[in-house]
């Protein structure tokens, strides 16, 4: 089982056409083919279920023993953004009790324990990742996490555990921290940490908590004798503007409660609602001055845009043409917040945020 799996990955991994493929596609030619390797029949409906209903939506694949859901798998095109999926998978797992969920593009596959507590990125305990990891490790892992065997004697579930809490998870980061800051550190960007955590990812299959970062750079700055000072005003170039803005640091890890925009307060769900509220609006106040929120991007990145395929995870300004990028930590948001209100001419204190 092993060596087929293994070839089969690096064929995946070298075959460049299938980065061009729909969702049925991938469904054919990469999970049900991984899948018969694991030991699955993927023409018994018994054993590998399509289209499962949960409620009124469908779970795209269902892993079955005996009639009962031992994993649910949920599959996207190749190079689309995974996480504005990851609640749904979860939901329906949560609500049928499965213990395994994966979420795949065929590329990458993000593996969760849907009962656990904790975020969705929490439940998230290991990552395949074809383009960055040996064939050899991913195969290992896939065999304990999603063969047959495994799933119906309830392995699966305790490898997955073990793989969870294990000291490995620390070896591993440990060992791919230094890798994922040396191929950042020539390309850096104002969403550093939210990068380093990517990639550390992408290299070990583990996502690194946010603890886990603070300490390597706190480590790398006193090894290299940098001091560390406070945060200065960030201070932002563009071809017409430049625009000052306080320090916008310490919200990372914490939940917003409130905020007050203009003596309105608001109460969001999340941090990006914050940002598509002042980017709303602001257009509402000043929607023929709206396009110099375009020119607002960091080195690599828009922040703004009127075409939602250039941006990672757009949201629209209220019914205009304009869109707001909002896979950016709480910082970064906080921060184009305070940006966006200096380009119209308010002050800071037309900001303020309740955080804990």
């Amino acid at each position: 089982m092993e060596e087929d799996l293994i070839k089969a990955i690096k064929e995946i991994r070298s075959d460049s056409s299938l980065l061009i493929l729909d969702e049925a596609s991938i469904k054919s030619a990469i999970i049900l083919r991984l899948l018969s390797l694991l030991g699955w029949n993927p023409f018994d409906i018994n054993q590998v279920k399509p289209e499962y209903t949960v409620e009124s939506k469908r779970a795209d694949f269902s892993l079955r023993i005996n009639g009962a859901n031992k994993a649910f798998i949920e599959v996207k095109r190749p190079n689309e953004n995974l996480e504005p999926h990851q609640e749904q998978l979860l939901g329906y797992a949560f609500r049928e009790g499965v213990k395994i969920a994966i979420l795949t593009n065929g590329v990458t596959w993000w593996f969760y324990l849907p009962l656990n507590e904790g975020s969705w990125e929490q439940r998230r305990f290991f990552t395949a990742d074809f383009t960055e990891q040996l064939p050899e490790s991913i195969a290992e892992r896939l065999i304990a996490l999603l063969s047959k065997d495994n799933i119906a004697s309830g392995d699966a579930v305790k490898n997955a555990e073990d793989l969870y809490r294990s000291r490995q998870r620390k070896v591993v980061l440990r060992e791919a921290l230094p890798k994922a800051w040396h191929k950042l550190i020539n390309d850096p960007d104002d969403l550093l940490v939210d990068l380093l955590i990517e990639t550390t990812e992408k290299l070990s299959g583990f996502r690194p908590e946010i603890d886990d970062i603070e300490r390597f750079l706190d480590g790398v700055a006193h090894h290299s004798g940098t001091p560390v000072s406070p945060t200065p005003p960030v201070v932002y170039q563009t071809t017409r503007h430049r625009v000052s803005v306080p320090s916008t640091d310490g919200y990372i890890n914490k939940q917003i409660l409130a905020f007050t925009l203009l003596g309105k307060t608001h109460r969001p769900r999340n941090w990006k609602d914050l940002i598509v509220t002042v980017s709303e609006e602001m257009y509402r106040r000043h929607p023929a001055e709206f396009d110099r929120a375009l020119m607002l991007r960091g080195s690599k990145m828009a922040y703004f845009g009127v075409h939602a395929n250039k941006l990672s995870q757009p949201s629209r300004v209220s019914d205009s043409r304009y869109f707001v990028e909002t896979k950016l930590n709480s910082n970064s948001i906080v921060r184009r917040c305070h940006e966006l209100l200096s380009l119209f001419g308010y002050k800071d204190s037309d900001l303020s945020i309740e955080a804990r």
